[in-house]
């Protein structure tokens, strides 16, 4: 389910107790904190796939909105997460009291600057393995919450205690609301689940049946309440819903060992194991619910031969298996080929090519220069190709040079392989003239290929940034009938030099796109395509083929080929700038580098630079912090950038120590987050609209709050809250280079600083969608110092009464006032 724009969408979620699918709230710009109160949907229990949340503004907390949300089940995951929590700029807590399960998956928690309360929750208490896969980070700093759990105040009775990295400490999701752990809880919450679904009395929850089976209509649907005589250390209790004559599981869709009128499933409460939702009869059991479970397994690709560097050695190629199933072929055969041969120059012998079926050209030989001939085949022969059914070309010769000074060629039995592919290879080579007709047989060589082909010629082309309209000339063989269809063959290229037959082989391996086109319904109207799904601002080599009918018969072997041609695509808005890093180096300057999109669609002209003034967190004043058991808040400035960053790292780089090499552990997290931050850039540039282009912008750096459209994500405003905040400026400047200096800043205040990057095309297409981060400036040295003097007066026998003026204008919030005698 997808609820974004707008906070009335949330109204889908109305009566709904169980998402079979995702959820997904997104992409509301212009909601305040407002905008969610007395929205509550008591009834949503569980979501069978992942939750999601992503730039929803003014939302501080799931707690009212899913206040009992018990389990996410993690069948299919956003990319091996089941709970993602990603730049949510006002979300202050969780608050998901009520989840007592994600069964599959993880969590993942990024760049919230306003989320607190994380440093007390226990994600082993949720999650199936105790292996620390979560991935929480980018978040408000620890030291900076006011994380207190009920209980510390001693008001009420204090939550559970777990121990996270050796620390002992309380476990809550808000300071009203303990995070319940242990199987205890899970039980008697299932029970109530069950209760709530109106299953009456449930065995192991209060009712002493064993094996009775309970059943209600609700929504026209038979809903059962199954139940089996528990063994030691499991709890059953299962909920299916019969549709069709056939039992699905409501809360669970583990594999079920269905027997007449009983149906098992059970939670497995083993303290050594925790609490996991589970069925017990396993494959046999999911393959009569019909699922296909295969083992997996991995095939290695194993080339012919090493790969060589520069070498003379000769080189002969025979059938040498007795099937195709006793090697293990790779996934792409001709570039394999390329990476093991296509360094070889000489080769000192003979050329031999024997019953290679899958071998569509020769080109993989790249740097093939000399084939000496110091041995041949039957004495006469340096380059032998015979019986290689789909060999359509021997090289680029636009490209490449060959010389054979010695010995013959010998040609046959390949029927794709045109005879003036073979006569050009001859003049090519130095060995006209050597060879008689029966060493190439004009009747087994390019029997059954279309040789006689005449050149398609391109007479329109539209381009869109994703997309490419073509058209070309009609095509009339001398029998109409013969031309079946055309094929469109395309793939990106860089640059103007491709060949169509380079990484193709017969088993379907290929780097080109291949699209079918069916003939137009008129033989007056000119055939076309439409190619679809393309990369923004990128080059793209096209060529077209007609498929006709092929004889063996004198003069019918004919067809029809397009030249290769190069065609770029339109650009479009680029995806956000990546990895922001910002530091303060003063108490009125904030330095913020980042580097460019990983999809430009264009040439990256300039990055727009928007900056605002937050609010500092008032809800610090709800909690004393002169009291023994709390910690009190602090702030502090990122005064430094990773290792080589900034102009101190790049004056100093020459003469630090060598990072450490990373482990392979390390490598691999590095690689997942990559991978992650691209399918989610990926994925936020097909979601979100594009903000309005820089011309509505003013081109200098000015006072400019910005208005909230439809089409626009504007910056975010300072803290939602209850009661009215302060409307601080938002300023902007353009910046060419992947770096900018704000100055003139406040002493020790949080900024938020939006980043948009913008190519050439900006003006039509706009600039990329905004990535931010929040940095907060150094403290100035004497802003905290007590202006005046002291003044004291008597307040009883044995005290005093002090009285002092607050600082003018303090770094932050003052919390408390700390007095030493």
């Amino acid at each position: 389910m997808d609820i974004r724009n707008d906070v009335s969408q949330l109204r889908k979620l109305e009566n709904c107790s169980i998402i079979e699918g995702n959820l997904q709230i997104l992409l509301m710009f212009t909601t305040g904190a407002e905008d969610f109160r007395g929205l509550s949907f008591p009834r949503l229990l569980m979501i069978t796939e992942y939750l999601l949340l992503f730039r929803v503004y003014g939302l501080e907390s799931l707690r009212d909105l899913f206040p009992n949300l018990s389990v996410i089940r993690g069948t299919n995951l956003f990319f091996s997460y089941a709970l993602v929590i990603f730049e949510m700029p006002h979300l202050r807590d969780v608050g998901l009291h009520s989840l007592g399960h994600i069964l599959r998956g993880s969590v993942r928690i990024e760049r919230n600057q306003e989320l607190c309360h994380l440093s007390t929750i226990d994600w082993g208490l949720l999650l199936p393995d105790t292996g620390d896969s979560t991935y929480i980070v980018g978040n408000k700093l620890a030291e900076e919450c006011a994380d207190v759990c009920p209980g510390i105040l001693d008001v009420e009775k204090p939550c559970v205690q777990t121990s996270i990295n050796g620390q002992l400490d309380y476990r809550c999701w808000t300071s009203s609301y303990c995070q319940k752990g242990g199987c205890q809880w899970h039980r008697a919450r299932l029970c109530w689940l069950l209760s709530t679904l109106g299953a009456g009395p449930v065995c192991g929850c209060g009712s002493s049946a064993a094996g009775s089976v309970l059943c209600w209509q609700h929504g026209g649907v038979t809903r059962s309440v199954l139940y089996h005589p528990p063994r030691r250390g499991q709890l059953p209790a299962a909920v299916f819903s019969q549709r069709r004559g056939k039992y699905r599981p409501l809360l669970s869709s583990f594999a079920v060992n269905r027997r007449p009128g009983k149906e098992i499933c059970t939670i497995n409460t083993d303290p050594y194991q925790g609490c996991n939702l589970s069925c017990g009869p396993g494959l046999a059991a999911l393959r009569r619910w019909g699922s296909a479970w295969t083992e997996p397994h991995l095939v290695h690709p194993s080339p012919a031969v090493p790969a060589c560097s520069p070498s003379s050695i000769q080189l002969g190629w025979r059938k040498g298996v007795h099937s195709l199933a006793d090697v293990s072929f790779p996934d792409n055969l001709a570039s394999e080929l390329q990476s093991s041969l296509g360094l070889i120059e000489t080769i000192t012998g003979f050329l031999k090519i024997k019953h290679s079926f899958a071998l569509v050209s020769l080109s993989f030989f790249k740097n093939l220069k000399l084939i000496r001939g110091d041995s041949m085949v039957d004495g006469n022969y340096t380059l032998y190709v015979l019986d290689n059914q789909n060999l359509q070309q021997l090289w680029d010769w636009s490209h490449h040079i060959l010389s054979i000074p010695v010995g013959k060629m010998y040609f046959a039995f390949n029927p794709k392989l045109c005879l003036a592919e073979i006569y050009r290879m001859e003049e090519v080579t130095g060995t006209k003239g050597r060879q008689n007709k029966a060493e190439i047989n004009p009747r087994t060589n390019g029997d059954r290929a279309s040789c006689k082909t005449q050149t398609l010629r391109f007479i329109s082309n539209i381009t869109e940034s994703d997309r490419i309209f073509l058209k070309w000339e009609r095509y009339r063989p001398p029998e109409y009938r013969d031309l079946l269809s055309f094929i469109v063959y395309y793939k990106e290229s860089p640059f103007q030099n491709v060949s169509e037959y380079v990484g193709q082989d017969a088993c379907g391996a290929q780097s080109w796109n291949v699209l079918d086109v069916d003939l137009p319904l008129s033989s007056e109207q000119e055939p076309g395509v439409t190619l679809l799904n393309l990369r923004p601002w990128t080059q793209y080599a096209i060529f077209v083929r007609a498929i006709t009918l092929t004889t063996a018969e004198e003069g019918r072997n004919y067809g029809a080929q397009s030249e290769v041609v190069y065609i770029r695509t339109m650009p479009a808005a680029p995806t956000v700038p990546r990895d922001v890093i910002s530091m303060s180096n003063s108490s009125s300057h904030i330095v913020v580098r980042w580097k460019p999109p990983t999809q430009r669609n264009g040439n990256i002209i300039y990055y727009l630079v928007l900056w605002q003034q937050l609010a500092e967190d008032m809800e610090l004043y709800i909690n004393d912090y002169c009291h023994k058991g709390l910690k009190l808040p602090t702030s502090s400035a990122d005064t430094r950038f990773g290792f080589g960053d900034g102009p101190e790292g790049e004056q100093d780089a020459e003469e630090r120590c060598c990072p450490c090499r990373p482990t392979d552990r390390q490598l691999r997290m590095e690689g997942e987050a990559e991978s992650f931050q691209k399918k989610f850039e990926n994925f936020l540039h097909n979601s979100i609209t594009i903000p309005r282009t820089p011309k509505q912008r003013r081109d200098v750096v000015a006072v400019t709050p910005l208005v909230n459209t439809s089409s626009a994500e504007p910056l975010a405003p300072s803290r939602a809250g209850g009661e009215p905040k302060p409307d601080f400026q938002i300023f902007e400047d353009k910046v060419v280079r992947d770096r900018a200096v704000l100055s003139r800043l406040r002493h020790f205040t949080e900024y938020r600083i939006d980043i948009h990057a913008c190519n050439h095309a900006a003006h039509t297409v706009g600039c990329s969608a905004a990535t931010f981060v929040f940095a907060r400036t150094m403290p100035e040295l004497q802003a905290d110092n007590i202006p005046g003097n002291v003044t004291w007066e008597p307040a009883g026998k044995n005290s005093v009464l002090l009285r002092w003026e607050e600082p003018r204008n303090p770094n932050g919030l003052i919390l408390k006032y700390e007095i030493k005698y």
